[in-house]
Formats: C-alpha cells, sequence, structure tokens
C-alpha cells in the first residue's frame, strides 16, 4: 500500500513538473497562471514574473530536475527516498508561501497546497511501514 502511495505522488509530479522542462509550454502554464490570477479578481502584475530568458532558464531546469526526481522515485520507490521527499515538499511550501508573501499571485497557494498533501500521504504511508 505505502509503495502505491508513493508511485502515486511521484506521478502527479511527473504531471506537474514535465510542462516546466518544457519550454514553450511552460510558457503557456505561466501564462494560465496569471490568466486563473486574473479570473480569480487578484490582478496580480504580470511583471512580478518578468523573467526573460534568464529566468526562464531556472524555470525549465526546475522542471527537469522534478522530472527526474520523480522518475528515480517511480522507478524505485521506497521509505528513504519517500522521507527525503515529503521533508522537501514541506520546505518547498515554505518557499511559494515566501514567494507570495514578497507579491507572487495567491493562485500558487494551490501548488502549496499539493505540497503539503503529498508530504502528509507519504508521511502517513511511512507511520504505516514495519520499523
Amino acid at each position: 500500500m505505502a509503495e502505491r502511495i508513493f508511485k502515486g505522488v511521484a506521478g502527479l509530479d511527473l504531471a506537474v513538473t514535465l510542462p516546466f522542462a518544457l519550454p514553450f509550454i511552460a510558457d503557456l502554464l505561466i501564462v494560465g497562471i496569471y490568466l486563473l490570477d486574473g479570473l480569480a479578481g487578484f490582478g496580480t502584475p504580470a511583471l512580478y514574473f518578468e523573467a526573460g530568458p534568464f529566468g526562464m532558464m531556472f524555470v525549465h531546469i526546475m522542471g527537469v530536475l522534478g522530472v527526474v526526481w520523480a522518475l528515480a522515485r517511480l522507478r524505485a520507490p521506497s521509505a528513504e527516498l519517500a522521507r527525503m521527499d515529503a521533508v522537501a515538499r514541506l520546505v518547498v511550501a515554505a518557499l511559494i508561501v515566501y514567494a507570495i508573501v514578497l507579491g507572487a499571485t495567491p493562485v500558487l497557494w494551490l501548488f502549496v497546497l499539493t505540497e503539503i498533501g503529498g508530504s502528509a500521504l507519504q508521511f502517513h504511508a511511512l507511520r504505516k511501514l514495519p520499523q
């Protein structure tokens, strides 16, 4: 059961991070996030994400690293990798909250929820494993 949870979380990570690894799709995804921002009535100025080629390079690097990490966990799901991922998710959630506090779109709360949710699922599955 725990392995299924670990793989499920990794599969969702793959689906979410793959678009960020692909240049033209990442651009569309970011436009989509700001479209949701506008539809939700937040009106966050997109200038907070005027990254240009240099900033987008980091978006793509993040996407590639996310894809590789997800594939590693799909291929070899283990308690050790799940524990590291669960802790890393809490750090990522804190970094996203920090960005929101600095003025990033509140739409990113959706990402915070998925990070905390993935962490909670994995910590719950880890508790059920024999020590």
